[in-house]
């Protein structure tokens, strides 16, 4: 797994370089709604084509699913899962808080993660069961006795808004036991900090792939939990992801499930 990491590692880098250039250059007229409330910029595209180039340079057989591009999750071959720019209104805001996710699935397992906030110069990846790392230390998640203590974090379900009375059930009962709740806006970036310890727990609903599966890996790593919506492993297809410390998690997954119902 070696060469896979450092290829990712490089790829992640390729790709920040892309986004520090062009970044408090861009206004509103240089996103495209591609989705209702789902933007794009030609900077994702120029990072994903980018970080694809790198390593389809190094690994010319294998397979790509990425945001803007697109692409097929079942092969046989190794399957790369990027987001480009997880936070783009953020970007597009100079709201310095946006990065990229690469994972790497091999036999139907994501084995490589790695998350890259350029504009910190911090890198995160793990490699399965060789454990998480925060700008080349190893990390672990740091967890507290009581939610009481916690920080969690969470996103807005900006691109299902019939579904804000439900979740904002949620978040109250949430937020009125953490000591804090946070929503800074890149899903990728929010599981990472559970993985360094910044957060103690993150749950979000109707995200793709390609935000979740790097940093759910990670978090893993550093000796986190991560399910979906009912405690089960689909978090992957459904996109809804609860993720935190031992003593946490198990709150979060007791609100969420019992708001939401559903995985």
């Amino acid at each position: 797994m070696k060469e896979f990491l450092e290829v990712a590692l490089k790829a992640a880098e390729l790709g920040g370089e892309v986004l520090l250039r062009h970044l408090g250059k861009l206004t509103e007229h240089d996103a495209v709604e591609k989705r209702r409330y789902d933007f794009v910029t030609f900077v994702d595209m120029e990072s994903e084509r980018t970080i694809k180039d790198f390593i389809k340079s190094k690994f010319p057989d294998h397979k790509f699913l990425a945001e803007e591009s697109g692409g097929e999750e079942v092969t046989d071959k190794p399957l790369w899962i990027i987001d480009p720019l997880d936070g783009t209104k953020n970007y597009l805001h100079a709201f310095p808080h946006f990065g990229i996710s690469i994972a790497l699935k091999i036999e139907g397992e994501v084995r490589v993660g790695v998350i890259h906030d350029p504009l910190k110069k911090d890198m995160f990846w793990a490699v399965k069961g060789e454990g998480a790392f925060y700008n080349g230390r190893r990390t672990y998640i740091i967890d507290v006795e009581d939610i009481g203590h916690s920080l969690v974090a969470t996103g807005f379900p900006f691109r299902a808004k019939d579904m804000l009375d439900t979740y904002l059930r949620a978040f109250r009962q949430i937020f009125l036991k953490a000591a804090g709740v946070r929503r800074a806006g890149s899903a990728a970036l929010d599981l990472a900090y559970v993985a360094a310890g910044i957060f103690q727990g993150f749950f979000e609903f109707g995200l793709a792939i390609w935000d979740i599966a790097a940093g759910a890996l990670i978090v893993r790593e550093a000796g986190g939990i991560v399910s979906d919506f009912l405690g089960g492993q689909k978090f992957l297809e459904t996109g809804n992801i609860i993720a935190g410390t031992p003593n946490i998690y198990p709150f979060i997954l007791e609100v969420v499930s019992k708001t939401f119902g559903q995985p």
